[in-house]
């Protein structure tokens, strides 16, 4: 049997897509303007007062959204203004980065009930990692004062290779032993909860288009800079994943023929470079060969390393060899920019990453370089800013995926 024809020509699941897509994007505007009356939404979605009657009452019956305030506005009956339903839903969302792993609980409009970070090494072993996310879970659900039954899914986000079919996590070049985790199996037995994986620099692309400097942008590319170097590539308002998922891995382009050895076995990638774990493989060798450093006096004179928040103190100091470092990392890492605005010519650039935050040193060399080498066409297209969501971007990123989930359509 064919599918039901109404009298505009449109069958039963067009019109089951179509009303899936108007719920969709309904929510979607309330959560970037927060309270609009019927008839504002109907403005802003292009879509006729019938249509916005109906989705919104379906929407309040779902509890999705409610009445926020009712507006007065000189005589006549007030506007009941709409509002996403904050506790219709709560999502975690982990970032397993290779120095941290990082934990929020969201709700259904996007804001942060709570977070929780805990500083790691990138040699523990899987289990190691997977106890610590757990405690982290176990902190947000009591910070937020529920309980795992009230979370409506989990989100994880990880650095490297994901396998979206089984959920594993393949490959992560900087932290070494985790490798073939079968993470979604893992926390989905512990939880019994859906559990979504992604990688982190394309989730901290999913926070910057719902909540961050892309939610306006169509086409945007987001640099994650921190122990490694990724990118989010939004195309059409979409995160472009690839055709294997793989896509992004801007620190893993070639800067300097025969440069030094990355973690991916071959020479001169920017990572090798510019990264965090390559800026402390610097400063290491500098002490060892007795070049003037404060950083000598810093941690890595008591038998540790030095950090990169080291660096960039030290150079906010005054410290010569650190401003250095910074400027010549700032240089590669600008290349790598300028290479991919030429190369997808996006109307937004957004940096962000723990390497970045509050270093104006390594953020002045990364501008001038993209300023330099972007071909001046293009460059002038092209505005470029640092995040207003921060170091929590990813673990926001990777929460929200279940919040995407857990919208009602159909």
């Amino acid at each position: 049997m064919g599918n039901f024809v109404d009298d505009r020509g449109y069958t039963k699941t067009d019109q089951s897509f179509l009303k899936n897509y108007n719920i969709s994007k309904i929510l979607s505007i309330l959560r970037q303007y927060e309270r609009l009356s019927r008839i504002e939404l109907s403005g802003v979605s292009s879509l006729d007062k019938k249509t916005i009657t109906n989705i919104t009452k379906r929407l309040l019956e779902d509890k999705q959204i409610e009445v926020v305030e009712y507006r007065y506005e000189g005589m006549g009956r007030p506007k009941a203004m709409l509002g996403l339903r904050g506790d219709y839903c709560k999502c975690i969302g982990l970032d397993l980065g290779g120095t941290y792993i990082s934990g929020v609980i969201i709700d259904f409009t996007g804001a942060v009930v709570c977070s929780h970070n805990v500083d790691i090494y990138s040699e523990m072993e899987p289990e190691t990692l997977i106890k610590i996310s757990y405690n982290i879970i176990e902190n947000l659900l009591k910070k937020a004062k529920i309980s795992v039954e009230d979370v409506n899914g989990i989100g994880i986000s990880i650095p490297g290779f994901i396998d979206k079919e089984t959920g594993m996590a393949i490959l992560s070049e900087n932290i070494p032993k985790w490798s073939k985790v079968p993470l979604e199996k893992i926390f989905s037995k512990k939880y019994n909860k859906p559990v979504y994986i992604d990688n982190n620099s394309r989730l901290m692309a999913v926070a910057e288009l719902w909540y961050g400097k892309g939610k306006d942008q169509k086409d945007f590319l987001v640099f994650d800079l921190g122990l490694g170097i990724g990118c989010g590539i939004v195309i059409d308002h979409n995160v472009y994943a690839g055709g294997s998922g793989k896509s992004g891995e801007v620190g893993h382009t070639i800067v300097e023929v025969d440069g030094p050895l990355c973690t991916c076995g071959r020479h001169g990638c920017i990572e090798s470079l510019a990264s965090g774990w390559a800026l402390v493989m610097q400063v290491q060798e500098a002490i060892k060969n007795d070049v003037p450093t404060m950083l000598t006096e810093m941690k890595s004179g008591k038998g540790g390393a030095a950090s990169t928040e080291d660096i960039r103190l030290a150079a906010e100091l005054g410290d010569k060899f650190s401003i250095e470092l910074l400027e010549h990392a700032g240089e590669y890492i600008g290349i790598g920019i300028a290479n991919a605005i030429d190369l997808f010519n996006p109307s937004l650039v957004i940096i962000n990453g723990a390497l970045i935050v509050g270093n104006e040193v390594l953020s002045s060399a990364i501008r001038k370089t993209v300023e330099e080498q972007t071909m001046p066409q293009i460059y002038s297209d092209t505005k470029i800013v640092e995040s207003e969501i921060g170091v929590l971007a990813s673990a926001i990123g990777a929460a929200t995926l279940c919040l995407e989930k857990s919208t009602k359509t159909e």
